[in-house]
């Protein structure tokens, strides 16, 4: 199947977007109430087949390209995009 493999930087980006990209990326525990109650808020990943391989380095499936590279250019990153041949299994 093809893939894409994404490496992207947030070099211009401070703190606070650094941690929404990571959030809107693989989502994050939400706790209300004095951490009474955990909610896990789904990310964009959550939905697609992927596979991260180490820090800001992305496996996704070339038809999912578009949701992930709109939210990185949203987010002002430098992304470098290597399209691959990986059997399905691989994402398991």
């Amino acid at each position: 199947m093809k893939a894409l493999l994404i490496h992207y930087l947030l070099k211009n980006a401070n703190a606070n977007e650094k941690s929404q990209v990571q959030r809107l990326l693989y989502g994050y525990k939400d706790y209300s109430n004095r951490g009474s109650y955990i909610y896990q808020r789904k990310g964009i990943l959550d939905e697609l087949l992927h596979k991260k391989i180490d820090q800001r380095v992305i496996l996704i499936s070339e038809k999912d390209k578009k949701k992930v590279i709109s939210i990185l250019k949203e987010n002002k990153a430098e992304i470098k995009i290597i399209p691959l041949y990986v059997n399905k299994k691989y994402f398991n």
